[in-house]
């Protein structure tokens, strides 16, 4: 079956080989600026289409006169697409006639929106979920076509979610198209009642900053939703940031004073531990920009350390270093 293909991410460059290989012909291949986590570029994608002989576009205004045209001269009966940055229109979904199926990295209608594997994590969800779907008119809110998952638990981190994507996520593709090509892929409605719908949004690194304040299993799942292929969870240590790549909660087994970021116990050269609203996280590996990526232990080794921003000391430090530059200038005459 011919197909056009809409999309950034390496699940759809991969989706569009393994199509290929199944006796799928490619007539269309357009994408768009990527993010920084998708590993793959546009000239990847421009790549392709040469290799594969069809026409090309790079350009997220999908909704213009021109790539409408252009997907009518593609006569491809149906297109598929990952991650599209703007809302593709009925006047464009319209020219195929199966419509434009989408990849969705979430549970519908739970899950629409952005970075939903990640929130999943966040909110311990006990699945992630792979959807292809028909686009309609708003997010995420087409009739569902095929859906796989896996399951989350208190050692899954955002990096395995990927792994289960890079895989289903082409596999299910190629699956639609050989059983639209034997006429049995049926689509069923979203539910339609609003109360179970989910909308998520887009998060930033900042989001993913580490308030000690937080419950150990919470601060645990922000480190696993913030994991590769995403910038990490991160705190704050003498003033330097210290990014957190794998921890795991852990109770005390006695009572305790102390506020919350402390270090109270370092396993020389492994672990350490940090306190955290009603119990401690256990840091196995950090990563900074003296040290790179390192065991804990070897790089903290006393509990009188502290994680969290000093806003008082960062002060302090700011007026010191502007009265030092004020008092240089004064030298200098300027």
């Amino acid at each position: 079956m011919d197909f056009a293909a809409f999309g950034r991410t390496r699940w759809m460059y991969d989706a569009i080989v393994r199509a290929a290989e199944s006796g799928h012909r490619p007539v269309l291949i357009g994408t768009a600026a990527p993010a920084p986590e998708y590993g793959i570029g546009e000239d990847d994608f421009a790549a392709l289409a040469r290799a594969y002989g069809c026409p090309f576009f790079d350009d997220a205004r999908i909704n213009t006169g021109e790539r409408i045209s252009q997907a009518k001269a593609s006569g491809a009966p149906v297109a598929i697409s990952v991650n599209w940055p703007i809302v593709i229109g009925r006047e464009f979904r319209d020219v195929f006639r199966h419509g434009i199926v989408n990849a969705h990295a979430g549970d519908l209608p739970r899950y629409r929106g952005n970075a939903c594997p990640n929130w999943a994590i966040l909110a311990g969800e006990p699945r992630a979920f792979a959807t292809l779907h028909l686009m309609g008119d708003g997010i995420d809110d087409g009739p569902i076509l095929l859906q796989q998952s896996m399951a989350l638990t208190d050692e899954t981190y955002i990096t395995d979610v990927y792994r289960f994507l890079d895989k289903a996520i082409p596999s299910m593709f190629v699956a639609l198209l050989d059983g639209l090509a034997a006429g049995r892929i049926r689509p069923h409605p979203q539910a339609g009642d609003p109360a179970l719908a989910l909308r998520c949004f887009p998060r930033r690194e900042s989001d993913s900053e580490i308030d000690w304040n937080r419950p150990a299993a919470e601060v645990a799942r922000l480190v696993r939703g913030s994991a590769e292929p995403f910038a990490g969870a991160y705190s704050w240590l003498d003033g330097r940031r210290v990014r957190i790549w794998r921890a795991r909660p852990e109770q005390l087994s006695h009572a305790w004073h102390g506020v919350p970021g402390q270090i109270v116990s370092v396993q020389p050269g492994e672990s350490i531990s940090v306190l955290c609203a009603d119990g401690v996280l256990v840091v196995d590996e950090i990563e900074t920009a003296e040290a790179g990526r390192a065991r804990p232990g070897r790089l903290i080794r006393s509990t009188r350390a502290r994680f969290g921003l000093d806003v008082s000391a960062e002060i302090a430090s700011l007026r010191k270093r502007i009265e030092a530059l004020e008092s240089r200038l004064l030298r200098e005459g300027k």
